[in-house]
């Protein structure tokens, strides 16, 4: 058999043996396509009618969720400005203007209020837009005065006076929500004068806060909207949406029909059987026929009949809410509206394969003409190796010249693999090394933030524990300094443990600020303050440290420096007691020079006028090498001899360059050694209207107060807190009372509701945050200032003290002068200074 089949190729020509086995190929291959293209475009019909369908009725059910949301809305924002006190429902005037401003924001068409008492105010949304206050003042009448207003909702002037011959609290919008005791909607009903107007309400009761019923809230929304968004939704031309009630009324559709019939000029609604759309008609009475009415529908279902001798896909969505609304959302549509795209497509998938068994017919004809070798399977091995399939042999057979021409192509693809292969391992290989590279990387990027996130919670807290020791120590030094009956040598060394302990303040602070730059965290805290104040403070600190090693400290301003500035008054200062005090430790003999100077204006953010303001400190001290000089800026790398350095970690420079950078400036120096050295910055500092500071530096002479005593509660679990809190108000006049944590605080505040509360944010037994909660939840003693204390100076703590109801927030060491102001601020105390 093999050898007649082999007689008979070698009798036939090699065109035809190419051309006749290439028009079948392309003869089958063309009919399967346009058998296939047929028989998916039928099933494509199916799923494209049923995406289409629940598309639209997705989008018509997220579009009735919001449309029918407004009316709660605006009902519960009005509700609480009734509870809150922000409404007054007696004040029918400006009731009606609140309801008309209301209405100019909400796409509403009447807004109105009703009382028991027989009063109401409504106001109405007309065809053109303009919207009527309609008000009945009386208790006893059925009258009906209509205004006009003006842009502001104000009343210009009656319009007519209607008698409309009904209480409305007989209405059902009013009785329905009055009985219900509960938000529900009215059924839909048609506007008297306007039976056009198909319209629903929302009505909700409103309760004073005795529960005492005043009176009832409605907002009507005119469903002629929901009929304008059907019509927009067009996915196919013979497609109807509509919205109908269980009891077979129409609510919406997208057709032009009018969802009423005027019968002996009585508008009524129009029930979906007596539609005059056949799409809509139809499709109501297959509905019915299925389920026997509509309450038999109770969930969504995609059905298909036919009609008029045509298949119609519907899809029927029961939508639903908890204040009463049923309705359901029928979408049908022809099969006609799919079959005309499938049948032009099936067309021009038939014209297209034709076309191509055509072309390829004629071309193959016209390529055969020039093959007379079998060199055509070595041509198209070539070009498959070319374009990347390696896996290519042909086969040994023909002349002596073909076969060798085979063998060597053989050879070369099989070389042409083989390296392709062992390029694809090496390339496998690389792949796994980079990955194990990255995943190294990844770990050891991982420990390194897991190191970080340690380190800063045992700064936390080893600053909270020592902030809570250091607020004795500080507290009662400014006490001893205030004694007068202390020697000159105990009132020195009293100055010393305040000085220390500020120094050792400064360094726990400068530790977390660093530890928080070095994670980007750090964030300026900015407030209004007195600039020449807070200069003044500086200099007096550093001219005592000066005296202490006879050196001359000056301190110039210019007089054009603003009087209040905004600005992070707490690292401004961090930033000029560090450079301050590097002065004074490395100048042994001469003078330090601090001078601030005004040299010009910048452009002014958020209406503030900004004022550039120059820092400059100038010693004779012992001066910095050129190569030291980029050094100084490293974390932990002091330069200068052993016994200088003692006192310090080498870390003020550092943490100042940030901090500037933060603020947006730059931190320079020159210095040569032997001859000083000058620091410098410049800083825009927005300029602010503050007041005068005569009261505020006043207050370290403060003996009392005027008027009746105030009675303060301290809450802090630990003695020496309490004390030292104790022997500051005390001497003023204060009555102190004290609790050792907050569930005692809170048993006291409510049996004594004293004036104000000072409490820690962390005590055992119940903490301050609880108590403060607990307190503003206490009708008696809810409105008391509380002010709040912590060593903690995590951002997260203030925040939290805030949340629960704290007034202020105030970090431990507690600051006597800034405390005295919080009382004075919270108490509206008027102070007795020494000397009056």
């Amino acid at each position: 058999m093999s050898g007649l089949i082999e007689k008979n190729l070698e009798k036939t020509s090699l065109r035809r043996l190419l051309i006749i086995p290439f028009v079948l190929q392309v003869f089958a291959a063309v009919g399967l396509t346009g058998y296939f293209s047929w028989r998916n475009g039928q099933k494509a019909i199916d799923d494209l009618a049923s995406q289409l369908q629940q598309e639209a009725s997705l989008r018509i059910d997220q579009h009735l969720d919001s449309y029918l949301a407004v009316p709660h809305q605006i009902n519960q924002i009005n509700e609480h400005a009734v509870r809150l006190g922000l409404l007054q429902l007696n004040d029918l005037e400006k009731l009606g203007q609140y309801f008309w401003k209301q209405m100019k924001v909400f796409p509403i068409g009447y807004i109105n209020y009703g009382d028991a008492k027989g009063h109401f105010i409504g106001v109405e949304r007309l065809n053109n837009g303009e919207l009527r206050i309609v008000e009945d003042a009386s208790e006893s009448s059925t009258r009906d005065n209509i205004y006009e207003t003006d842009n502001y909702g104000k009343r210009v002037r009656l319009i007519e006076s209607v008698d409309v011959g009904a209480d409305h609290r007989e209405e059902d919008w009013y009785k329905g929500a009055a009985e219900a005791g509960k938000p529900l909607w009215s059924s839909i009903y048609q506007w008297e004068d306007k039976p056009e107007v198909l319209s629903i309400s929302l009505s909700y009761p409103v309760h004073n806060l005795k529960g005492q019923f005043l009176g009832v809230i409605g907002v009507d929304l005119i469903l002629s909207q929901i009929s304008q968004y059907l019509r927009l939704i067009k996915f196919s031309p013979g497609s109807r949406i509509f919205i109908v009630e269980r009891n077979g009324l129409l609510v919406a559709s997208s057709s032009r029909e009018q969802p009423y019939i005027v019968v002996e000029k009585e508008a009524r609604r129009l029930n979906v059987f007596n539609s005059k759309e056949p799409p809509i008609r139809a499709t109501a009475e297959y509905l019915r026929d299925l389920f026997g009415n509509f309450n038999g529908i109770k969930s969504a279902r995609q059905l298909d009949f036919r009609s008029n001798g045509e298949r119609q896909f519907v899809q029927v969505t029961p939508w639903q809410d908890k204040y009463g609304l049923d309705w359901l959302v029928v979408v049908v549509t022809p099969e006609s509206d799919f079959m005309a795209q499938i049948d032009a497509n099936t067309r021009t998938t038939i014209l297209l394969c034709l076309g191509a068994l055509a072309i390829a017919t004629v071309l193959g004809i016209y390529t055969s003409r020039w093959i007379s070798q079998p060199i055509l399977h070595l041509s198209k091995a070539s070009q498959a190796i070319a374009s990347g399939q390696l896996d290519q042999q042909v086969r040994v057979e023909g002349a002596s010249e073909l076969r060798t021409l085979a063998r060597s192509f053989n050879q070369m693809a099989q070389q042409l693999k083989e390296s392709f292969t062992e390029l694809q391992k090496t390339n496998a290989e690389l792949e796994i090394r980079v990955e194990q590279r990255t995943a190294q990387f990844k770990k050891a990027v991982q420990a390194a933030e897991a190191a970080n996130r340690a380190k800063g919670q045992f700064l936390a807290n080893i600053s909270q524990e020592l902030r809570t020791s250091l607020n004795s120590v500080i507290g009662y030094s400014n006490l001893l300094m205030n004694d007068r009956a202390l020697s000159p040598q105990q009132a020195k060394g009293a100055e010393i443990i305040q000085r220390s302990s500020t120094q050792l303040l400064t360094l726990i602070n400068d530790i977390l600020d660093f530890s928080k730059a070095e994670t980007s965290k750090v964030e300026l805290e900015l407030s209004d303050f007195h600039f020449p104040s807070f200069l003044e403070e500086i200099c007096s600190i550093i001219e005592m440290r000066s005296q202490e090693k006879k050196l001359l400290f000056q301190c110039q301003t210019t007089d054009d420096l603003p009087t209040g500035v905004r600005a992070d008054e707490k690292r401004l200062r961090q930033v000029l007691m560090n450079l301050l005090g590097n002065a004074v430790k490395f100048t042994d003999q001469g003078q330090i020079l601090f001078k601030v100077s005004a040299i010009g204006t910048e452009n002014a953010i958020a209406s503030l006028p900004q004022q550039q303001i120059r820092f400059q400190i100038i010693d004779t001290g012992i001066g910095i090498d050129p190569s030291d000089l980029e050094k100084i800026f490293q974390p932990f790398e002091p330069i200068g001899d052993r016994e200088r350095l003692r006192g310090g970690i080498g870390m003020g420079l550092a943490m100042s360059k940030q901090l500037l950078e933060l603020m947006g400036s730059q931190l320079q120096v020159i210095s040569q050694p032997g001859q000083g050295s000058i620091f410098w910055f410049e800083i825009a500092l927005p300029v602010v209207e503050i007041a005068s500071t005569t009261q505020a530096n006043a207050i370290a002479r403060v003996k009392g107060y005027l008027g009746n005593r105030r009675k303060i509660l301290v809450a802090d679990d630990k003695q020496e807190n309490r004390s030292l809190l104790h022997s500051w108000l005390d001497p003023l006049g204060f009555e102190v009372v004290m609790a050792k944590d907050g569930e005692q605080g809170l048993t006291v505040a409510r049996q004594l509701k004293p004036d104000l509360i000072i409490t820690d944010l962390f005590m055992g037994v119940k903490t301050g945050l609880m108590m403060a909660r607990e307190i503003r939840q206490t009708d008696e003693i809810k409105d008391v200032p509380i002010i709040a204390v912590s060593a903690s100076t995590a951002e997260m703590i203030e925040e939290a003290s805030r949340r629960v109801g704290c007034n202020t927030f105030l970090p431990k060491p507690i600051d006597e002068q800034k405390l005295l102001v919080l009382l004075q601020k919270y108490l509206q105390l008027e102070w007795i200074y020494e000397g009056q």
